[in-house]
């Protein structure tokens, strides 16, 4: 089987049980991102490991499964808010563990299980603050936002190979085309103007500048993650994904685009 063709089987499998958890219920939503982010953070630790660092991953997932849980259960209203304060000394407890380790280098062990946390955990925390924007549970903006994040994906992975030519950022991904880019950008806005007409929770222009901002920011992610992987000399993050390579990979451009996101849709009220 072609790559291409693992990537699209994958690709609708996965697309598929995510659609139908976050529309289905609020419940399977947060197992979803919690389940993306242990092992999304997990799969970074590992990377990471391969470079002569070890972190602190049983306290990073350990933390970022609170923050997610906590995060979850405050915004949905289902345990008070005082309970945020827990994530105060267990956040801090991070910076005690190197005076017990034997680690080499363990403050170096314990900056790169910080950013793991930073760069994985907060942003699919922040989902739960989307999916409650209007108090009561709705999967219509986060939906949104991943099927914006995929079609600038799609759009950017075959405009580019059809017709990229100019790179966008060769130092850090030489297959990267400014053609595929923007190809994603179109992509992604012709799926928010769609969805703008089956769903009114925002103006089609707001919609279309959520769009934007996904594409944007999202093309971004992908950078970011290739840049790791090209210090870490690695082709995927991953192969659990047939055709996708490994979480990252997969969502590389997802967890970028949320803080983004997340942002524009609180200014918009």
């Amino acid at each position: 089987m072609s790559n291409l063709a693992q990537r699209i089987i994958t690709g609708l499998l996965g697309a598929g049980i995510m659609i139908a958890g976050i529309v289905f219920s609020e419940w399977l939503f947060a197992f979803i991102f919690l389940a993306l982010t242990v092992l999304t953070l997990n799969e970074f630790y590992s990377l990471a490991s391969k470079n002569g660092y070890h972190p602190f991953s049983v306290w990073g997932l350990f933390f970022s499964i609170v923050l997610f849980a906590l995060g979850y259960l405050s915004i949905s209203g289902l345990v008070g808010h005082q309970f945020l304060w827990l994530l105060f000394p267990l956040f801090t407890l991070g910076f005690i563990l190197p005076l017990y380790s034997k680690k080499a280098h363990p403050i170096n062990c314990l900056a790169v299980s910080l950013m793991g946390v930073v760069y994985i955990a907060i942003p699919f925390t922040l989902l739960s603050v989307i999916a409650f924007k209007s108090g009561t549970y709705g999967f219509e903006l986060v939906l949104g936002l991943i099927l914006a994040q995929w079609a600038s994906d799609t759009g950017a992975y075959f405009v580019g190979k059809a017709i990229g030519k100019t790179k966008l950022f060769q130092r850090v991904s030489p297959n990267k085309t400014w053609e595929g880019t923007i190809g994603g950008l179109v992509f992604a806005l012709a799926v928010m103007y769609v969805w703008s007409i089956y769903f009114q929770e925002l103006q089609t222009l707001e919609w279309l500048g959520l769009g934007l901002i996904v594409a944007g920011f999202g093309s971004f992610g992908d950078l970011v993650e290739s840049l790791f992987k090209r210090t870490l000399a690695i082709k995927d993050s991953g192969k659990i994904l047939r055709g996708h390579g490994g979480f990252l990979d997969r969502f590389d451009g997802l967890i970028i685009a949320i803080p983004f996101a997340t942002a524009y849709l609180m200014l918009l009220g």
